[in-house]
């Protein structure tokens, strides 16, 4: 690139989800809030719809998902599960998307291993995270990358 020129934008492709997912960035989210699973039975549903429970990665990213109103929203209960977990290692989060864990958004005190929590939820009230209990019935957040068709050229 010479002479302080920007170079032609491309065709880029068209990402979208389907109905019931809502579009950030390149990912579909789907909140499941008439529903309520386990965490394993509920990042096994998001498996079947071709992705995980949610990772989050930046306060943007987290601020656009709650910012919807669709945690708040949450009829059920008083947290929505994610994919984060520290099963395998107490204390070593990671996503089961295998995403890396690097952002974070705690609520105060946690995560505290409260009987053996090994799983990650969002609180409904106010989008901090909490280290919960597996086994408890909870709503959750569904993430996939969204289908691209590309317009007017190949991806």
């Amino acid at each position: 690139m010479t002479g302080g020129q920007n170079p032609k934008p491309t065709s880029a492709p068209d990402s979208h989800c389907d109905p019931g997912y809502l579009l950030y960035g390149d990912f579909c989210y789907h909140f499941e809030t008439e529903t309520v699973k386990n965490w394993q039975d509920a990042e096994a549903h998001c498996t079947r719809e071709q992705g995980h429970l949610a990772s989050f990665h930046s306060q943007e990213e987290l601020s656009f998902l709650t910012g919807e109103g669709l945690i708040q929203a949450s009829p059920v209960g008083i947290s929505l599960w994610m994919g984060g977990h520290d099963s395998i290692t107490e204390g070593g989060w990671e996503w089961t998307d295998g995403s890396p864990f690097r952002y974070i958004h705690w609520n105060a005190g946690n995560p505290d291993n409260y009987y053996g929590e090994d799983c990650l939820s969002i609180l409904i009230n106010n989008g901090y995270w909490n280290d919960d209990n597996c086994e408890n019935k909870r709503g959750y957040i569904c993430k996939r990358r969204g289908e691209i068709s590309c317009l007017n050229c190949c991806c």
